[in-house]
C-alpha cells in the first residue's frame, strides 16, 4: 500500500467486472475510490468490502450515469467527503449483442445514452475538480470492437469507435489544464456477466474465424486495473490522446 498517495478516483460501473478490477488495483496503491454502481449495488458493496479488507479506502455511490443530475450529486458527494477529485475512469457500459435488425429506436437510444452519454456527462461533472488537480487523469474504457469488425452488434461497435474520437478531442481540449486523457482498447475480459446477460451471436462466416482465437486467454480485470494505474501515474504524464490495446493479441489473428 502506497500511503503517500493523496488522490481520489471515481470509477463508473466500479462494482463488478472490469470496473471492480480497476477499483481494487487503484485502492491497493492508496487511491481513495468512489465505486459507482446502478443495477447491482450488492456487488459494489462486495467490492468495497474487499478493498477495505486490504487496507484501502472507498465508498459506494449508486447513480445512473445517463442522468446528469445524479452524476453531479455523486461528484459532489466525493468532494464533500474528500475535498478533491483527481481521476475519472469512464467504464460503465452495456453490450446488447444485437444485429442491426434487432434494434429499435429505444434500444439504440439507451445504448448511446449509456456508452457515449454516460462518458460525456461524467466528464462534464468531474471536470471542474480535475482542473484543480495537479495530476488530473481521465481513462476511458473502450474496446477493440471500435477498431476491428467482428460480425456482431454494429450499434455497440459504433459507440466504442466514438469513445476513441472523444478521447482524442478531450486530450487536445484539456492539454492546457495538464489533464491527460487516454483510452484502453479492451479485448475479451473474464468477468462475472455482461449487464443484461446478453447472449453472444455472430454473423461472421465460419471460414473467416481463426481457430487460434480459441487458444487466447481472456484478459483479467486486475490486468486492466494495472494499465489504468500506470496511465494515472506520474510516469504516464506524457501520454495523452492515446488508445492502448489490451487484448492478448486478438486483433492480430
Amino acid at each position: 500500500m502506497n500511503r503517500s498517495e493523496n488522490r481520489t478516483a471515481l470509477i463508473t460501473g466500479g462494482g463488478k467486472g472490469v470496473g471492480a478490477g480497476v477499483v481494487r488495483v487503484l485502492a491497493s496503491r492508496g487511491i481513495r475510490c468512489c465505486i459507482n454502481c446502478n443495477t447491482h449495488p450488492d456487488m459494489a458493496v462486495e467490492t468495497l468490502r474487499r478493498v477495505e479488507e486490504s487496507g484501502g479506502e472507498g465508498f459506494v455511490c449508486q447513480a445512473d450515469i445517463t442522468d446528469p443530475e445524479q452524476l453531479n450529486s455523486m461528484v459532489q458527494t466525493v468532494i464533500d467527503r474528500w475535498g478533491r477529485l483527481d481521476i475519472l475512469v469512464n467504464n460503465a457500459a452495456m453490450q446488447p449483442n444485437l444485429f442491426i435488425d434487432q434494434y429499435d429506436a429505444e434500444k439504440l437510444r439507451r445504448l448511446w445514452n449509456i456508452n457515449i452519454g454516460g462518458y460525456f456527462h461524467a466528464t462534464r461533472a468531474c471536470l471542474p475538480y480535475l482542473k484543480q488537480s495537479n495530476c488530473g487523469r481521465i481513462v476511458n474504457i473502450s474496446s477493440i470492437h471500435g477498431k476491428r469488425p467482428t460480425g456482431f452488434d454494429a450499434g455497440y461497435a459504433m459507440t466504442k469507435g466514438a469513445i476513441r474520437m472523444f478521447t482524442r478531442e478531450l486530450a487536445l481540449e484539456l492539454y492546457e489544464h495538464n489533464i491527460t486523457v487516454n483510452a484502453v482498447d479492451l479485448g475479451g475480459c473474464e468477468i462475472e456477466f455482461k449487464t443484461g446477460n446478453a447472449p453472444f451471436t455472430s454473423s461472421m462466416p465460419a471460414e473467416c474465424l481463426n481457430p487460434a482465437i480459441t487458444r487466447l486467454r481472456l484478459v483479467q480485470p486486475n490486468e486492466v486495473g494495472k494499465l489504468v494505474w500506470f496511465l494515472c501515474s506520474p510516469d504516464a504524464s506524457d501520454i495523452t490522446g492515446d488508445g492502448i490495446r489490451l487484448d492478448r493479441g486478438f486483433v492480430l489473428i
